[in-house]
């Protein structure tokens, strides 16, 4: 056996040695690939969620060639009046729906899960009716918006942090009486 590992210019030491090396080469290529694989699963989840979440609310064909996309309005903590920032996004849902004259809607008031459900039920509601005046004082026929408060009910995020709430406080827009 000497003889045999003499001639083959490895000892088993030298082989062993090579061996381990190798071993620790592949562990550490084993775990490089790891790390960025799981990275990726992360990331796609963090994608799939807010995808989720961010969904617009009212998407529907009004037409042949149209489609209508009406993003929700938001609203401050224990508040049922309009920001500016969402008085204007007011306003080109109510230039899109004036060139729509068929479309009908359900405004859809929701409030985040801090204060009792009677309250937030109320809060919704003038949420929902809020909006409902600001876009008939813009033109629209009032009977074309029906209103429905929802409450802390359906929650668009189930955080209990800041911007979970905020994403809570808002009104939908839903097609169909």
């Amino acid at each position: 056996m000497a003889e045999r590992g003499a001639g083959s210019g490895l000892s088993w030491a030298s082989a062993l040695a090579w061996a381990g090396l190798c071993l620790a080469l592949a562990a550490c290529a084993h775990r490089g690939t790891e790390q960025p694989r799981q990275k990726v699963v992360v990331a796609q989840r963090a994608r799939d969620l807010a995808q989720a979440t961010a969904r617009p609310e009212a998407t529907g064909s009004v037409g042949d060639r149209d489609t209508l996309v009406l993003e929700s309005v938001y609203f401050d903590y224990r508040q049922d009046q309009l920001r500016p920032d969402q008085q204007r996004v007011l306003l080109r849902h109510a230039e899109r729906l004036k060139a729509h004259p068929e479309v009908l809607l359900t405004l859809v008031g929701h409030c985040d899960d801090r204060g009792s459900a009677e309250v937030n039920q109320g809060l919704g509601a003038r949420r929902a009716e809020r909006v409902k005046k600001f876009l008939a004082d813009q033109g629209l026929a009032p009977e074309r918006l029906k209103t429905l408060s929802r409450g802390e009910e359906e929650p668009v995020d189930r955080g209990r942090n800041a911007a979970a709430r905020a994403r809570n406080r808002r009104v939908e827009f839903v097609f169909g009486p």
